[in-house]
């Protein structure tokens, strides 16, 4: 019958998230003051330190006890004792490891450390197991029971739970086991405690396919193997492949069972975990067995022999011998069959010894026992003063920590406060700069607009006044008949005629009174066909809800189309020309397009106008897009938020936008 075990439990206190070099580290931790401080950082040093390198370890958890022991930290001398033999445990090294777990129990009952004390008596039950010693095991599980009675310790009296399942089961007693082994299964899937429902999971599975329930067992087994790969955790991982290759090895499924036997090896040795080593070889030797790989067999067999001899590891080696004897008699060595098989009997007989054993034992005695050893723990609880005392020390040093952060965070957010302040102000400046460089602009336009205006009425009711009386009393002159005939007369006549166009023209553009009577769309119009010619074709497009805006801001956005138009004459060559009006909602928006050489971007612009319209579309809250390219033209792209602008709300009549031109 195979025998379970369980592995140690082992307490990480103190750990720290600092990634510092082994060496380094321990030279920092070593030569910094003795305190309390040195005794946390230096047990957890030696913790990381040991799962690596166990003589490294060692000697650093032998340094924690001197420096414990000056301090007079019972607690700590404890610990020290309890991760020592921890180390050796995992290196199954289980007599010198239940020493050390003994003389740990000595000093952590002198403690209110329930958790630990229990943790110390459930390892040296586990170790008591694995050595044979069913007596001592017992002593020990029920001395938790008694501790953690009314505690607020599940995960610890779970563990128990499980230990108690494993002792049955290895005396035979399957049912006894499995009440256990539920219990605890209960329990951990109510607290959540993933390695003690592994561990129920695994006690469950050997105790039905102990009992020839093989197709009630595998789910449980492929249960612990899901969590156990869900979690990642290798100790998980080792323990559900027991689980699994011993449920197959019982059903006669050899290659299953060498599939899993082969993965507990291989999580084993990642872990160091030589114990589980030693379960994954036997698992192995039964594998290659059931599958009549008998050379294998008996290799395996022999590893693991020697691994448990080593190890004093008694509780399997009844197991590895009948092995032995039935792959030596089938491969015809009946001498050494029968030698192994000896060997068997006197093993099996002595773990026969050791359940009459157990069975002999008064459990209401132990328990009497176990009650005496809680009241003497209790009697020691003041012993730990000193420990508390320190650890209050350590909490004033703590909060003075904790205060000065405070301060200093303070004293930071009044800088950032400050700083955020300036920041404020010096933005409120740019602002007013800004509105004030926008007021002046805005002025500026104004008072040119005015300017156009006055010089615009001079011109029409001045100068083109008197050109019209200049004209009329040409025609009226006496002989007019004969002074008509001549070349001289027509072609003052005729210059007349020009100059009253011009003054008229001039006057339109200075101050088009279209744009007044008739609103932007009907004055763009106006103009593209005034300015279309023979050189220059400017085609005008309109869409939208076309409305008549203030007055103001209609005549600025036809003075910025009309200086962008006289760019595209004076410097663009080209031949044609679009300008395209949109009003959508509360946006207006214009695209002035020609065909003409362009520029390249990030040419000198000055001259063109280019910084004139700018600043104009700034001033009017708007936004403008340019872009060109030499020998593709120029695309000015203009809009404006209308919001509060709308005077009268009227249709004008729109291009087809279906027929919007494109330039060639």
């Amino acid at each position: 019958m195979k025998k379970v075990q369980f592995w140690l439990l082992v307490v990480l206190v103190a750990c720290s998230n600092q990634a510092l070099s082994q060496d380094t580290a321990t030279q920092r931790i070593l030569s910094a003051k003795d305190d309390s401080v040195k005794v946390v950082q230096l047990a957890d040093h030696a913790y990381k330190v040991s799962g690596t390198d166990k003589k490294k370890g060692l000697e650093l958890y032998a340094e924690l006890m001197r420096l414990s022991r000056k301090l007079n930290y019972q607690y700590w001398i404890g610990m020290s004792w309890y991760n020592i033999g921890y180390v050796h445990a995992r290196a199954a090294d289980d007599k010198e490891a239940m020493r050390n777990f003994d003389s740990a129990l000595v000093y952590l009952k002198r403690t209110d450390r329930l958790d630990m004390t229990s943790y110390c008596h459930l390892n040296i039950a586990s170790l008591a197991g694995r050595l044979g010693d069913t007596d001592k095991k017992m002593q020990h599980l029920n001395a938790v029971i008694a501790l953690l009675q009314n505690s607020k310790h599940t995960q610890t009296l779970n563990y128990t739970y499980n230990s108690l399942g494993v002792l049955y089961f290895n005396l035979d007693d399957y049912d006894t086991g499995l009440t256990y082994f539920r219990k605890a299964e209960s329990m951990a899937r109510q607290t959540k405690d993933t390695m003690n429902l592994v561990d129920a999971l695994h006690g469950i599975v050997n105790c039905l396919s102990s009992q020839k329930k093989f197709v009630d067992a595998e789910p449980y087994g492929k249960e612990a193997l899901a969590m156990a790969y869900r979690t990642a955790n290798k100790d998980y991982l080792t323990v559900a492949h027991t689980a699994v290759s011993e449920l197959y090895y019982k059903w006669g499924k050899a290659p299953q069972v060498l599939m899993h036997a082969k993965k507990i090896v291989e999580y084993a040795t990642e872990t160091q975990n030589v114990q589980y080593q030693l379960i994954g070889t036997m698992g192995l030797a039964d594998g290659y067995l059931l599958a009549k790989d008998y050379k294998a067999s008996i290799a395996n067999y022999n590893m693991a022999l020697q691994l448990g001899s080593e190890k004093g590891a008694v509780i399997q080696l009844d197991d590895i011998y009948k092995g032995l004897s039935e792959a030596y008699s089938q491969t015809g060595q009946p001498g050494k069959a029968l030698e192994s098989y000896k060997k068997f009997i006197t093993y099996r007989d002595s773990a026969n010894n050791e359940k009459v054993k157990k069975h002999s034992v008064d459990l209401d005695k132990k328990y009497q026992l176990a009650q005496k050893e809680k009241a003497l723990s209790e009697n020691q609880l003041q012993l730990a003063l000193k420990d508390l005392q320190l650890a209050m020390n350590t909490n004033y040093v703590i909060y003075a920590v904790s205060a000065l952060a405070v301060a200093l965070l303070v004293v930071g957010l009044l800088l950032l406060r400050s700083k955020y302040r300036r920041l404020n102000h010096a933005k409120e400046l740019n602002r007013i700069r800004h509105e004030k460089e926008l007021h002046l602009l805005q002025a500026l336009m104004q008072g040119e607009e005015q300017e156009r205006g006055r010089i615009a009425k001079e011109l029409h009711d001045g100068v083109a006044g008197m050109l019209a009386a200049s004209k009329m009393h040409l025609s009226s002159m006496p002989g007019q008949g004969a002074i008509s005939d001549t070349d001289g007369y027509r072609q003052g006549m005729f210059l007349l005629n020009e100059a009253t166009q011009e003054i008229r023209k001039t006057s339109h553009n200075l101050m088009p009174e279209i744009l007044l009577a008739n609103g932007l769309d009907e004055a763009l119009r106006w103009y593209c066909n005034n300015i279309s010619g023979d050189l220059l074709s400017v085609q005008y497009d309109s869409w939208g809800d076309l409305r008549r805006y203030k007055p103001g801001f209609e005549l600025s956005v036809y003075r910025i189309v009309q200086e962008l138009l006289g760019n595209i004459i004076k410097h663009s060559k080209a031949t044609q020309a679009i300008v395209q009006m949109s009003v959508n909602e509360n946006t207006l928006s214009l695209t002035v397009e020609d065909n003409g050489i362009g520029f390249a971007s990030g040419i000198n612009t000055k001259g063109m106008g280019i910084t004139s319209v700018q600043s104009r579309v700034v001033a009017m809250n708007g936004r403008i897009e340019m872009e060109a390219s030499p020998g593709n033209g120029v695309s000015a792209y203009l809009e404006f938020d209308t919001t509060g602008l709308v005077e009268v709300s009227r249709l004008t009549g729109s291009a087809d936008p279906g027929k919007a031109a494109q330039l060639s």
